[in-house]
């Protein structure tokens, strides 16, 4: 360092490569864009789940082959019932003025949880997979799958609206796959 007045305080050069933005076209790139989208899997028998723990417990707890052999077709059937009752929904950000649009159009009543039929407008609007899903249903889905329902698929809406940290999501198992699919 040297010890004229004033050098101590200045900045490097910032050598880091930038991208290359000739020829970039902004209103091609706004065009192009899509609001927030968030998924989660809900299970229409999340009950199964008690039965498949208690079945894991008696397997572990058992020292005879031929109970242990039974115990283990059962926990597979109910593990194989349950993963047969998932249903993936996908919910998009609302854009600017849906909000307003259905608060307009919706009358203010709640259920006993508190959730109003505005919520399940919402998410009926926000819905994009699977399609058709009405805010009928997503009451309904409340009344016979209850909080758990309410929870997971209202915590996954909100951060379709809000971003929740959007970023690309990275899957290990499509890089092994594609990685591997050279190898023959």
């Amino acid at each position: 360092m040297s010890k004229h007045t004033g050098e101590a305080f200045t900045t490097p050069t910032d050598d880091t490569p930038r991208p290359e933005v000739d020829g970039f076209d902004l209103r091609a790139w706004i065009a192009g864009t899509a609001p927030v989208t968030r998924s989660v899997t809900v299970y229409g028998r999340p009950d199964l789940q008690g039965e498949i723990e208690a079945l894991r417990d008696d397997l572990a707890e058992t020292d005879d082959p031929a109970d242990a052999l039974t115990i283990a077709r059962t926990l597979e059937a109910k593990r194989a019932e349950m993963t047969g009752s998932a249903l993936r929904f996908r919910f998009r950000g609302l854009r600017n003025g849906e909000l307003e649009e259905l608060r307009a159009a919706t009358a203010a009543t709640a259920d006993a949880d508190g959730v109003t039929e505005l919520d399940y407008r919402i998410l009926e609007r926000q819905c994009v997979a699977p399609a058709g899903v009405t805010w009928g249903d997503f009451a309904t889905l409340h009344t016979t799958l209850g909080a758990y329902f309410m929870r997971t698929i209202m915590r996954t809406a909100s951060e379709a609206v809000t971003g929740g940290g959007v970023d690309v999501p990275f899957s290990s198992a499509s890089s092994a796959l594609i990685k591997d699919s050279g190898k023959s």
